[in-house]
């Protein structure tokens, strides 16, 4: 679904993202895992638009990410560390709100649906989101990707700031829109979060993906040392 191939980003003389390549095949979550500074916010923002690459390609189901940006953006729904809503709104008002500006056509019915999957309970769905936890705002964000049938999502420190409870509901979630077959790409220094979703963890130091892992029986220990080993090569 996604496939990037010698991505590469400078500032002056820092290489901020080196020669990256990897693949985000439809119902996959990728874990770019990495400090401050390791290149993981440099590669979102090169994917979404936000920083034009210096060389390289990013294709997303076919279609060329830098010369097809509008048909991309279509497909595809970011979600930051911190989703930002109208806090006056309810969560329904907020999705309808969010499908008029892309022009889909829903009925109430589909966006109570939506959120009722993503965890939003009956008697939330008419509070305003403005008493939200940030847990619960992620819901609503993830409720749209579902209703906008999204075929890339990419999400920023997801778990940041979550506590043990509300970041099994976001993996709970999130494991949602992968069985619809949404590609999903996660950065972040979470080590736990990447071991319990992901299928695949790429390990990114000083701009390079240094390894790149299936996550299937691997153990929290044995990322650990595979993350560690990176700072100690």
């Amino acid at each position: 679904m996604l496939e990037v191939s010698n991505l590469n980003k400078f500032y002056g003389k820092n290489h901020a993202v080196n020669d990256l390549n990897f693949t985000v095949a439809s119902g996959e979550i990728l874990c770019l895992l990495g400090a401050n500074g390791a290149g993981k916010t440099t590669t979102l923002n090169m994917l979404l638009g936000f920083v034009k690459p210096d060389s390289g390609s990013a294709v997303l189901d076919g279609l060329d990410m830098y010369q097809q940006r509008s048909a991309c953006r279509e497909q595809m729904m970011y979600i930051p560390e911190n989703v930002h809503l109208y806090p006056s709104f309810t969560a329904i008002e907020n999705i309808a709100y969010l499908a008029e500006l892309a022009k889909m056509r829903v009925s109430k019915g589909e966006i109570k649906d939506v959120l009722i999957r993503t965890g939003i309970t009956d008697h939330q769905l008419d509070r305003k989101v403005g008493s939200f936890s940030k847990g619960m705002r992620q819901k609503v964000a993830i409720a749209f990707a579902l209703l906008k049938h999204a075929k890339l999502v990419l999400m920023d420190e997801p778990t940041s700031g979550l506590d043990p409870v509300a970041t099994q509901e976001f993996i709970d979630v999130v494991n949602t829109i992968k069985e619809r077959g949404t590609a999903v790409l996660i950065v972040t220094h979470d080590l736990l979060c990447a071991h319990q979703l992901s299928d695949h963890i790429g390990i990114m130091s000083q701009g390079q993906l240094k390894q790149f892992i299936k996550n299937e029986q691997l153990t929290l220990p044995d990322l650990t040392e595979h993350y560690f080993n990176q700072f100690s090569a």
